[in-house]
């Protein structure tokens, strides 16, 4: 089985700004603050925010399913402003999946 999912986010904040979010530890932060609902704890397993790094999501206790997942930073482009992560243990692979992708990729729209 072969799938993909697209979304597509505009912020409101200059391409450097959101860069600076996404492309390092900052995301993780800010869903664990942001996200109650959804995350109970993000952690910092291994690395400094670049490639080879693992973050631990430890889903909130809501339904049923896996609990969390491992995530690893397999790819970041700073230049491109494109960061990959896979999930290397839980979540989707524990659903039977035997590879799940996290592309994000931050484009310019203008100055602003």
């Amino acid at each position: 089985m072969f799938g993909q999912l697209e979304h597509e986010l505009e912020m409101h904040v200059p391409a450097s700004e959101a860069w600076d979010l996404f492309g390092g530890l900052g995301i993780g932060k800010l869903v664990e603050k942001e996200m109650p609902e959804k995350f109970q704890k993000v952690e910092l397993i291994e690395g400094d925010g670049g490639v080879g790094t693992i973050l631990k999501l430890t889903f909130t206790p809501v339904s049923p399913g896996p609990t969390g997942l491992n995530e690893k930073f397999i790819k970041i482009d700073t230049e491109k402003r494109i960061k990959e992560i896979e999930v290397v243990e839980g979540g989707y692979l524990d659903l039977g999946f035997t590879l799940y992708r996290i592309r994000l990729e931050v484009i310019e729209k203008g100055e602003e």
